[in-house]
């Protein structure tokens, strides 16, 4: 059997690489003579990147009357939003496979149902707690009140609360995300009317101001116990906290990083909490086809190296290939650290601004295991007609509170988790298009396995993180493992090498209070701009943050429109 999407073999084998795969590795490159570069067209904007922000950004700018250029240096569009054939048959949303995030707004406006995205709801999420013991999280708040009432009385007659609760800060948070964010710092007249703006505009906030502080400060398991006494009901909203982040529900702030998912998932827009039909890669093609529609250009299999200045002025891009691309403004989707680093390199930053984005924090813990099956998980707490649903094609696998600290315990000390939480999602009880007919594609997603092993290398350990994945998927749903027909794995080293993010942090960057808003991904550049002139970024080290939700990519193609003097309001 194949792993990694590799080489035929034993189940577990070492990881080698997909054809269908370039890997690079964020590495410093040296450029060719000027000389020996081919001259390519000139454009009015070149993107670096086609991820699905970069993509969302270069639509914009083509919608507005701009000439504009997508270069993306894998032979396939999307970033961490592709669609794989990895397992012959079986197609694989390989990295992220949510479409839930994505904002209503870029929906519309591009018109990507247009463009051939089509959604589905992936129903109720199924908890296991035991073999015998579940919950059920559903859109019926009396369902869900009912299996909370199993574990907490108290706790479903509270639930009605914690809706009011979201439901009152809901509109700050969606309006939040699609801000740009002020400077605090700087005293200049322009810098100053911005920030009374933005505080003359969330004036009416109130006491909401009192639970956004709680947010940003208090642990998920603390923020939660304000509604919730039951371990099992607080690891169920907190569990978000972990998902991309080296966080557990006890890590202060982490509450904020749990109604960020919480915020960003809502079904909105026309675009359900689930599965996109034929996985993430039709959302970004659906976006690369909008995007076409106004003159977008996009080019897949040319890598960007080097971005071009010339007296603190971008004036274009070199690729690995030698074609020199022209163009008075650079937009990159790619991660703040490889663009600064990699792509323009220190001596064209000022002091000290290449510091910070070192700082720049990417402890990931996340990993994937994309499985080819001959079944589904078959939960062996699942009840159908007590679960109120036929089937569980998304699951989530972390009892308690306890549960979800243990595993963040192994990974803060250098380890992977023997328990490991995970996600299961099953979407070809959804979409059979994705497998032949009568098998099954699952993901496992979940934490923690850290990007280094202590006195270990993921060489030797990576056959025993598999079997710590398999041990409890097969407590929870008996003889999972022996249905297993392939799989691909991804561990942070191997999502760093395919994707080039830096540790393969799928956020980009921890999403903690510290680097968010203002000071996300550095202090004075977080409205998209950045110290050489004419050069923006688009890419989920920007705010918001992570997640496939396109709004980074609006929000930039927003203010660079906007400094070109366009009328056309993002």
């Amino acid at each position: 059997m194949r792993d990694d999407g590799g080489r035929t073999g034993a189940l577990h084998a070492a990881p080698a690489q997909h054809s269908c795969l370039r890997i690079t590795m964020p590495v410093s490159v040296s450029v060719q003579p000027r000389t020996n570069q081919t001259k390519a067209s000139k454009f009015d904007v070149i993107v670096i990147g086609g991820g699905h922000n970069g993509l969302v950004c270069g639509a914009y700018l083509a919608r507005a009357g701009l000439k504009a250029l997508v270069l993306e240096r894998r032979p396939v569009i999307g970033g961490a939003a592709v669609s794989e054939e990895v397992v012959p048959g079986f197609t694989f949303s390989v990295f992220s496979y949510g479409v839930g995030h994505l904002h209503p707004k870029v929906n519309s406006e591009l018109e990507l149902e247009k463009f051939g995205l089509r959604t589905v709801s992936y129903g109720d999420t199924f908890v296991p707690v035991s073999n015998k013991q579940f919950f059920v999280h559903s859109g019926d708040v009396a369902a869900t009140q009912r299996h909370i009432a199993r574990f907490s009385h108290k706790d479903a007659a509270r639930y009605p609360e914690f809706l009011a609760f979201l439901a009152a800060l809901s509109p700050f948070m969606h309006r939040l995300l699609l801000e740009t964010p002020i400077d605090p710092a700087k005293r200049d007249w322009r810098s100053l009317r911005k920030s009374f703006s933005f505080l003359w505009k969330y004036r009416k906030i109130g006491d909401g101001l009192y639970n956004i502080a709680d947010l940003f400060t208090q642990s998920a398991d603390d923020f939660l116990s304000r509604w919730f006494e039951s371990s099992v009901i607080r690891a169920h909203f907190s569990y978000w906290a972990g998902v991309g982040n080296m966080m557990s529900p006890k890590t202060p702030g982490s509450a904020w990083a749990t109604l960020y998912y919480l915020f960003t998932m809502e079904t909105h827009g026309g675009v359900p909490r689930g599965h996109s039909i034929g996985g993430m890669g039709k959302v970004s093609q659906a976006i690369a086809d909008a995007g076409r529609s106004f003159g977008l250009e996009v080019k897949p299999d040319n890598e960007v190296i080097k971005v071009e200045t010339r007296n603190g002025q971008v004036v274009g891009v070199v690729t690995r290939d030698g074609l020199d691309y022209a163009a008075p403004i650079i937009v990159s989707n790619a991660h703040c650290k490889v663009l600064f680093d990699d792509l323009v390199g220190e001596a064209a930053l000022p002091d000290h601004f290449l510091d910070n984005i070192r700082r720049f924090k990417t402890h990931s813990t996340a990993w994937k295991i994309n499985i080819a099956c001959e079944a589904p998980p078959d939960f062996a707490a699942f009840d159908r007609s007590e679960s109120g649903t036929d089937y569980c094609a998304f699951a989530h696998i972390g009892p308690d509170i306890d549960y979800l600290e243990r595993a963040y315990d192994d990974a803060k000390y250098g380890w992977y988790s023997s328990r490991p939480w995970m996600t299961a999602a099953t979407p070809t009880l959804v979409d059979q298009s994705m497998a032949p007919s009568g098998k099954h594609v699952v993901n496992l997603y979940g934490g923690h396995a850290p990007y280094e092993l202590k006195n270990a290398s993921w060489a030797s350990e990576r056959e025993n993180f598999i079997n710590s994945v398999m041990s409890v998927m097969d407590d929870f749903a008996p003889g999972f493992s022996s249905r297993v027909i392939d799989m691909q794995v991804l561990l942070p080293p191997d999502i760093e090498r395919i994707l080039n993010i830096p540790n393969g942090h799928i956020l980009h960057g921890e999403m903690s209070p510290d680097q968010l808003f203002f000071q996300r991904p550095a202090p004075h550049y977080a409205d998209y701009r950045t110290p050489i002139k004419g050069l923006y970024q688009c890419g989920s080290s920007c705010h918001p943050g992570g997640c496939v939700s396109g709004i980074p990519g609006h929000n930039a193609a927003r203010e660079i429109l906007s400094d070109l003097g366009k009328v056309r309001r993002l």
